[in-house]
């Protein structure tokens, strides 16, 4: 008996030796980029699919020597490969009734270098064609697999969506999805992982319904705003009090939310790091007033101020997901945030009874009160001067006098006019529910000045409608002798192969270059400045380190994105230099 036991064990042994060794055979590549184009037909719905060869295991392709494919050999394997790794883990729906699953009309090996996918009647010419040689040579850890996948449908009109389930494909996988619908127009969707169910062309109340539970999700998982939520309602024992507080923080990030989202918000690097840091600054403060004695009558005035910043805090987790709006900006941005009020709303409802319990049965209220934000003070304290850090890191520049700064700056008074009005509209609710409507509770003073502002903007801004003309045909004159157009040639083809070395050796791992090619591009940049994009790869590249980068690093960054989108090169070089980045308008190519 103890024979057979280390047999047993033995035995065992042998099979996770052999186990872990099949694994690393066929480990799980760390980074997936994955390329998808849809469109429906008569009575099809089809999708073109690329994936890289290795994100497909389990199934052991034939290579010539080395880590060669042997292209030959590996063909009558690909429908196999193409029908359990990608049409298994597509589920397509039309007008909310699942399609079957996907018949796999078309599979091929291809280069990493074809371009085929710039559109859908490409790509699927491509998957097509025949073969390649076995005489190209290909490593098969560079091999992408293309895919041609068909949906029985009733009518190319219907309202389609998709549930991908291919993060399985790696560690990390982004995938670049573009949908082609029955007019013509072309849509395209940037994700990681599974994103759940994503409509093609959602309708209103489709988008509505799905920015309102992404509203509710992100107020209940933010631990920022709900500290700050927590220590605006610590001193209140009812609830009547804080419908005041509630709306006046609702109102004002509604009003900077949806400006963001179209586009007043300021383009620079350091803006987001700057609202992280103001928002922990709202939490310390707060806190900080409840430990030496809240004013509750004026905290309504408070949440409207930090709800200004929260609201472009708010804009910056919803900038990837605004994608899912579809044609419905406007309403997905009212319905997220009527989900966040749903959010507050559950929260007050729940902590201000607890809290009322837990002083009346446990604790003095002020001592309770300190204690709690004693708490929060303390942890807040410790963001505040983490994110104050990264803030140091960003370099600030004055913009160009010009006129695209007079515009932006008639757009900030224009901003400015709404939050006045918005204020005002604020203190004349709090007044009624505080039984005294013939009092503001700004004062007298205060709201003298209210009006007095908001006059003088809406005649400066009524001034500016009212310019001749003229003036405004010269102003634009002016504007497009600065400009330059990127299709002029504005960068060398030597910055451009400078910046894709750099790219393939500290961005390429982490950024997709499809999400910078193609009708991605145009949908994100198409008709703003170079100085914009140079921001934007600032902010964000390298991931693990942004703005690590020198400023010509960033330059010929930006020219390879250039040359990638067909921009043609030129004699001088890219700048960095904002004022001069500015003076260059991205227009897309037509292909």
């Amino acid at each position: 008996m103890p024979r057979l036991s280390y047999r047993v064990v033995a035995f065992v042994l042998a099979l996770l030796v052999v186990s872990v060794g099949a694994v690393q055979g066929h480990e799980v590549p760390a980074r997936v980029a994955v390329q998808m184009l849809a469109r429906a037909d008569s009575n099809r719905l089809r999708l073109v699919v690329r994936v890289p060869l290795e994100a497909v295991r389990d199934i052991d392709f034939p290579r010539t020597s080395g880590e060669y494919l042997d292209i030959t050999r590996s063909t009558p394997l690909l429908g196999e490969a193409a029908s359990l790794w990608i049409a298994g883990y597509l589920e397509l729906f039309e007008d909310g009734r699942a399609l079957p699953t996907g018949t796999v009309e078309g599979a091929r090996i291809s280069l990493p270098s074809d371009r085929s996918f710039e559109s859908f009647d490409k790509a699927r010419a491509h998957v097509a064609s025949p073969p390649l040689p076995n005489e190209e040579q290909l490593p098969w850890r560079q091999a992408m697999l293309d895919v041609v996948l068909a949906y029985p449908i009733a009518s190319p009109a219907s309202s389609f969506s998709v549930r991908p389930l291919l993060a399985h494909l790696g560690v990390s996988t982004t995938t670049i999805l573009r949908w082609t619908s029955a007019d013509g127009s072309e849509r395209a969707y940037e994700y990681k992982g599974n994103p759940g169910l994503v409509a093609l062309d959602p309708g209103a109340l489709q988008a509505a319904g799905q920015f309102i539970r992404l509203g509710f999700e992100h107020i209940l998982g933010g631990i920022d705003h709900l500290l700050f939520l927590f220590c605006l309602i610590i001193p209140f024992r009812r609830i009547r009090p804080l419908v005041g507080v509630v709306t006046a923080f609702t109102a004002a990030h509604s009003i900077t939310l949806i400006a963001s989202a179209l586009g007043m918000a300021p383009s620079a690097a350091w803006f987001p790091p700057l609202i992280e840091f103001l928002i922990a600054l709202s939490i310390v403060l707060m806190a900080l007033e409840n430990l030496v004695g809240p004013k509750l009558e004026r905290r309504w005035l408070y949440a409207f101020g930090f709800g200004l910043v929260h609201g472009f805090g708010f804009s910056f987790a919803l900038r990837d997901a605004l994608q899912f709006a579809g044609r419905h900006l406007l309403a997905s941005l009212l319905a997220f945030n009527v989900g966040v009020e749903l959010g507050q709303l559950l929260v007050i409802v729940v902590l201000v009874p607890a809290l009322a319990l837990a002083f009346r049965r446990w604790v003095p209220e002020r001592a309770g009160t300190i204690v709690l934000s004693a708490i929060v003070a303390h942890e807040s304290w410790h963001w505040m001067t983490d994110r104050f850090g990264i803030l140091r890191e960003y370099s600030f520049s004055w913009p160009t006098v010009d006129v695209g700064l007079a515009a932006a700056v008639l757009r900030g008074l224009m901003l400015l006019l709404v939050i006045i009005g918005a204020l005002w509209l604020v203190a004349a609710l709090v007044a009624r529910l505080a039984h005294d409507p013939a009092r503001s509770p700004l004062g007298d003073g205060v709201g003298k000045a209210i009006g007095s502002s908001a006059g003088l903007l809406l005649v400066a801004a009524i001034a500016s409608a009212a310019t001749p003309a003229a003036a405004r045909a010269q102003g634009s004159a002016q504007q497009n002798e600065s400009t330059t157009s990127t299709l002029a040639g504005v960068y060398t083809d030597a910055q451009a192969k400078r910046g894709k070395d750099i790219y393939v050796g500290t961005c390429r791992e982490c950024h997709v270059p499809a999400s910078h090619t193609g009708v991605v591009f145009k949908n994100s940049w198409g008709g703003k400045r170079i100085s914009e994009l140079l921001a934007y790869m600032t902010e964000k590249m390298p991931k693990n380190s942004p703005g690590s980068l020198t400023g010509d690093e960033y330059a010929a960054v930006t020219a390879y994105i250039l040359m990638l989108n067909g921009f043609p090169s030129g004699d001088v070089e890219l700048p960095y230099d904002s004022a001069a980045a500015h003076r260059i308008r991205i227009e897309t190519p037509s292909r």
